[in-house]
């Protein structure tokens, strides 16, 4: 071969050697072995779950289940601690009359206002009952202030090691009882979206997901 066909065949290989190296990715090609391809989820119509949602991944009937578990353990959790500070009001309540000259009166008019809480305790039926939270909320709040106000009145009041320790508890009991509410809202606020958007979904799992309702919160917004 001369000269002249040897470098002619060199600037073609290396026209060709360019035009490949240049050529565009076409989106057929396989994606880098490192890349990681998202499968959308089998039951949102390819939406991403939101990745603060603690029940994501699961399947809508799992997810469904282990929603309703939560919300009756925080339910059962709140429910009990409530409970025992109703006891311990109680409690407290019996022990301040058997304080010498103890104020009979305000003493009588705690245990009013605490039968009057009693009477509005909260079920998940009654919850939506208009102004229902907040009149148990404030019943609750007023006889706590009262019960200190009588505890701390009634003379030889340090006498009463039990007295001091149940007000403590009562008083104890309110911030861990809103810690319980929060959590338990959280879950049903997760619930709530849950069946807003996937309740034809639902009712195809089969009778148990059927009549699934929404469920009220603590935090009702008028």
């Amino acid at each position: 071969m001369n000269t002249l066909k040897k470098c002619m065949l060199v600037a073609v290989l290396t026209l060709l050697f360019f035009a490949c190296e240049n050529k565009p990715q076409t989106t057929t090609e396989a994606a880098p072995k490192d890349s990681i391809a998202v499968e959308p989820d089998a039951w949102t119509g390819g939406e991403v779950e939101d990745e603060t949602d603690p029940f994501r991944g699961l399947a809508l009937d799992k997810k469904a289940d282990a929603l309703l578990d939560s919300i009756d353990i925080q339910w059962y959790a709140w429910n009990k601690r409530d409970d025992e500070r109703n006891a311990n009001i109680l409690a407290l309540s019996k022990e301040i009359g058997k304080l010498p000259k103890h104020n009979k009166a305000l003493l009588d008019s705690v245990k009013l206002l605490h039968q009057a809480a009693l009477n509005k305790k909260m079920t998940q039926e009654n919850m939506l009952t208009p102004n229902r939270i907040d009149e148990y909320d404030n019943n609750m709040i007023s006889l706590v202030e009262k019960l200190g106000r009588l505890l701390e009145t009634t003379p030889k009041n340090e006498k009463c090691k039990t007295c001091k320790e149940l007000l403590e508890e009562i008083r104890y009991a309110e911030e861990l009882e809103l810690s319980l509410r929060k959590t338990y809202d959280t879950n049903v606020f997760i619930w709530n979206e849950l069946i807003e958007k996937e309740k034809a979904n639902l009712e195809k799992l089969g009778d148990k997901y059927k009549n699934m309702k929404k469920l009220p919160v603590f935090a009702i917004v008028n």
